[in-house]
């Protein structure tokens, strides 16, 4: 059958050890580096906003990533896909064989009229699987490390903060990024709030940077949750540390966390009744991505572990307003007595 004459303009086979120029490869743990990379493709390639299609792998799955990079941008003589948490290029999980087949049919295509992007939010890649080493060859890859990109971080906010004609204590601008760690858009995003807070001040201290930079406490309370669950306990301690050197109350603590476990343990009851990720959503009035990770934990962890550690919080609590026990020292001790 003869190939449609558009198809057969838009793409042509790669042959020999030519990259795919329209296909890249990022991956690492400096999440703004790597954003700052794809702004700067995107840039490069006249690509607007409007005609960027984002897709998770862990929500979304690879071949609807793949088909919106094989449709014709609307409007527009460019489009970029990006297919975001790409964990079966690590050792986490693997893609299925069609999903395989079918990423790399497309990535020995040159579709001049998309950019297709994967990140992965892991310093390594594995390269033992045979569709990494396929992609290392023929698509652009590049590694992106926080370890050798913290100095960059670092010079790159106080050279913004100068260019406002400001200064900044070296205290606050290590709580600075320690608050934002290593999510791209939320350091744009504080950062801005906090040098046009400081612009009558001209200089930025440390109280200035816990009274306007936001910490996504929710986000790490979920990490704390997933490490509890999982037992991991210098995870779990770590993760704790971070929150209360932001100055977040034991006692909050305590409550959000309890109400972790008693959420997946209703996810599993809703699970139970047949209900879908859509329905889940409007129960808890969540996100699709909270939600699926909310059933993730759910599916995974034994019923008898949650109420075991329900009943340890509530005990915990009343043990704390009864005096029994100082705050501190008493999550501490039941983070650490997990078995």
């Amino acid at each position: 059958m003869d190939v449609d004459v558009k198809t057969k303009h838009l793409c042509y086979n790669i042959f020999g050890d030519e990259m795919n120029p329209n296909c890249i490869l990022l991956y690492g743990d400096d999440l703004y580096a790597v954003k700052k990379e794809i702004d700067s493709i995107l840039q490069n390639s006249g690509i607007q906003s409007e005609d960027i299609e984002n897709y998770d792998y862990e929500e979304d799955g690879l071949t609807a990533a793949i088909q919106s990079a094989m449709t014709l941008p609307f409007l527009a003589e460019k489009k970029a896909v990006i297919l975001r948490n790409c964990t079966f290029l690590t050792d986490a999980k693997a893609a299925s064989s069609e999903e395989g087949d079918s990423l790399k049919q497309y990535c020995d295509i040159n579709n001049p009229t998309t950019i297709f992007i994967l990140t992965v939010n892991n310093e390594k890649l594995d390269l033992r699987k045979n569709l990494v080493k396929l992609l290392t060859k023929s698509i652009e890859t590049k590694q992106f490390a926080s370890k050798s990109n913290i100095d960059q971080l670092y010079k790159y906010v106080r050279s913004e903060i100068e260019k406002n004609h400001l200064s900044i204590d070296p205290l606050a601008l290590t709580q600075f990024i320690n608050r934002i760690g290593n999510d791209s858009d939320m350091l744009e995003n504080e950062l801005a709030k906090l040098i046009t807070y400081s612009l009558d001040k001209k200089h930025i201290t440390s109280d200035m940077v816990y009274a306007i930079v936001t910490k996504d406490i929710e986000s790490n309370i979920f990490e704390l949750v997933n490490a509890l669950l999982e037992k991991d306990i210098d995870k779990t301690m770590e993760i704790y540390f971070d929150l209360k050197a932001i100055k977040i109350d034991p006692i909050w603590m305590l409550g959000v966390i309890t109400n972790k476990f008693q959420e997946i343990l209703y996810t599993k009851e809703l699970l139970k009744l047949k209900y879908r990720q859509e329905d889940i959503m409007k129960y808890f009035n969540a996100s699709k991505g909270r939600v699926y990770y909310m059933m993730q934990n759910a599916k995974n962890i034994d019923t008898e572990l949650l109420v075991k550690m329900l009943a340890k919080t509530e005990e915990l609590d009343y043990q704390i307003k009864s005096g029994q026990i100082d705050k501190t020292l008493g999550i501490e001790l039941f983070l650490m007595s997990i078995e």
